[in-house]
């Protein structure tokens, strides 16, 4: 398509100038296309200057060429033809135009990004998805033309990248070009870089394609980068411009890092990231090479007998590392494995809750009521089907199954109400087996044959580092840690977390060293959970798992022990997939339930 590059480019004009190579050849509309684009023609000299030399081919997609350039005329009297442009490889990107995932369905929560490395939270949307914000209530859907890009570039498929809730992230793929060393140490190799970069209406947050050589030892021997497309560059119209970059590839080099960066410039509070991107292709001079293909991330994650999952809120690293007010949390961070890259995906509190049961966020970007996930494609029916017990502990739960607020206990501070499939269990006592009193843990945890495999622990309102905010004294002092260093409630939800951790560890269920028990303490969100922008730290969150002794002494799958930092970029996702890889009874019995938790990063630094 035009928008990717010319087709010609016209050469110097005076006589013996220095001659300008054609474009590179632009990517056919279509992968479906039985031909690739052929390069662009090169500039022609007057009189004596050398013609310039043809435009390397275009890529039409996995397994299809694009034609070498023309070439450009030499000079009328002494002049010579250019030289004729070479075919390129196939695009070497694996997944380039986002086709393989789960996106979002309110756009306003991170994703797995299949075959991408990430920084940060950025996602995946489909074209025409509604747009509203996120908040504690439900607010109706913005005007289509305050929406995300509601029509696919030409090109382009169902979805397309963009850099997330908060703030500016990135992806990244390594591309192996050691199969084409030989070409590339003549220094004579092109690349071509590009894709369809874009943004939303006024906002001046942006994208940038970049790609970095490395020889073996992972020396940067060059690099290239793109413009981006400005607010300016799309007259402030959602949407998508073509960008590029080409270039020699420098001799020594054995593999490439390709990086699309989502800077985030939005100065609305909120500080959605509105950097787009699309239809990303990297080729280079050999057409020999082939296009990867995508594979599931490896997981050494053991087997376990039991996972408790401590869920706090509220609190990204900056207000929790080194706080006064959580001795213990710190305690525990400078005692067992921490993860210091790892991430919650929205907000605010409740998707970040049911996103590690379903595997998706269904859509939903506020707190929704109780029983509003249809279906039985959850954690809880895999597990279910699987004989894999498992309960949530509720504080101030009056009774084994209340699915009403009452006093200090709200439903949502567990998230499995949230699904049909338990609100309205068929299943006589389903509720009452399954949704149970905090002050049940200790009995339950007696027997490790009874115990349950999986279970999730969430504090009260006084307990749980947000609130309370029902009365006029606890909203003042949430509104007043809003604009300071936001400590409000932390010290109440570290002795909540002291007082869990010593009822799991004194348990017959834990000492047994048959059985191997790992609990996982995390926070929902950081503190801009009202979409504010304050606190907002780029919803990184702390991350401890603790291991017993059994888990740490098994014969196979052990598991870390000790102190250490696992620096791995995980997120919601990947605690999705380790929970499914450590309980599940054989492989696949759990999980996967979609492309975010099949192709997310599972927690393999916490085991041996």
């Amino acid at each position: 398509p035009a928008l990717w590059a010319p087709e010609t480019r016209a050469g110097c004009l005076a006589p013996a100038a220095v001659p300008r190579p054609g474009a590179a050849g632009s990517d056919v509309a279509l992968a479906s296309a039985f031909s690739g684009g052929q390069g662009g023609g090169g500039g022609s000299s007057i009189l004596v200057g050398v013609g310039g030399n043809g435009g390397n081919g275009g890529n039409a997609g996995a397994g299809l060429l694009g034609g070498p350039g023309t070439v450009g005329a030499g000079g009328l009297l002494l002049g010579r033809n250019g030289i004729p442009g070479l075919p390129m490889s196939p695009n070497l990107l694996v997944n380039p135009s986002f086709e393989t995932a789960d996106p979002s369905g309110s756009g306003y929560s991170g994703v797995t990004i299949p075959g991408w490395t990430v920084s940060g939270t950025p996602t995946i949307i489909a074209y025409g998805t509604p747009r509203g914000y996120p908040g504690p209530f439900s607010i109706p859907d913005l005007p289509g033309f305050l929406g995300f890009p509601g029509a696919a570039p030409p090109g382009g498929g169902s979805n397309f990248a963009g850099g997330g809730p908060v703030a500016t992230s990135t992806i990244s793929q390594i591309v192996d070009l050691s199969a084409a060393a030989g070409k590339i140490n003549t220094g004579t190799t092109p690349y071509t870089l590009s894709g369809m970069l874009g943004g939303y209406l006024g906002d001046p947050s942006s994208a940038s394609l970049k790609v970095t050589f490395l020889n073996n030892s992972g020396a940067v021997l060059g690099t290239g980068t793109t413009t981006s497309v400005t607010s300016l560059d799309r007259l402030g119209i959602t949407g998508f411009q073509g960008r590029d970059v080409s270039g020699t590839i420098p001799v020594g080099t054995t593999k490439a890092v390709v990086t699309a960066t989502f800077a985030d410039h939005n100065p609305v509070l909120g500080n959605y990231n509105n950097a787009f991107a699309d239809n990303l292709s990297f080729t280079v001079g050999d057409p020999n090479l082939t296009q990867p293909t995508l594979t599931v991330p490896t997981s050494n994650v053991g087997h376990l007998d039991h996972v408790f999952l401590i869920y706090m809120e509220n609190h990204g690293v900056g207000d929790i590392l080194g706080s006064p007010n959580a001795p213990y949390i710190n305690a525990l961070i400078n005692s067992y494995g921490y993860a210091n890259n790892y991430y919650a995906l929205g907000h605010p509190s409740d998707p970040n809750y049911f996103r590690v049961l379903g595997g998706t966020d269904y859509g939903i970007d506020v707190n929704p009521p109780p029983n509003v996930i249809y279906g039985n494609n959850n954690l809880m029916a895999k597990m279910d089907a699987s004989g894999v017990s498992w309960a949530g502990y509720a504080q101030s739960m009056p009774a084994p199954g209340t699915i009403v607020d009452s006093g200090d206990y709200a439903v949502d501070q567990l998230p499995f109400a949230m699904f049909n499939y338990v609100y309205a269990n068929p299943n006589p006592g389903y509720l009452q087996t399954h949704l149970l009193p905090l002050t049940n843990l200790g009995t339950d945890l007696q027997n490790p044959s009874t115990a349950p495999k999986f279970t999730w622990i969430a504090a009260n309102e006084s307990n749980n580092m947000e609130g309370p905010v029902s009365t006029p004294t606890g909203a003042l002092n949430f509104l007043g840690s809003q604009l300071t260093t936001h400590q409000y409630n932390i010290a109440a939800g570290d002795q909540f977390v002291q007082q869990q951790v010593s009822t799991i560890q004194s348990s017959n269920t834990w000492t047994d060293p048959t059985q191997h028990d790992a609990i996982i303490i995390t926070f929902d969100e950081d503190y801009n959970n009202l979409s504010l922008g304050i606190g907002n730290q780029g919803n990184n969150v702390p991350m401890i798992i603790i291991p017993n002794a059994g888990a740490v002494n098994a014969a196979t799958g052990a598991m870390q022990s000790g102190h250490f930092i696992a620096t791995t970029h995980y997120d919601q996702y990947s605690l999705m997939a380790t929970i499914e890889d450590a309980l599940s009874p054989s492989p696949g019995a759990l999980g996967p339930l979609t492309a975010n938790d099949m192709y997310a990063q599972p927690m393999n630094e916490f085991w041996k």
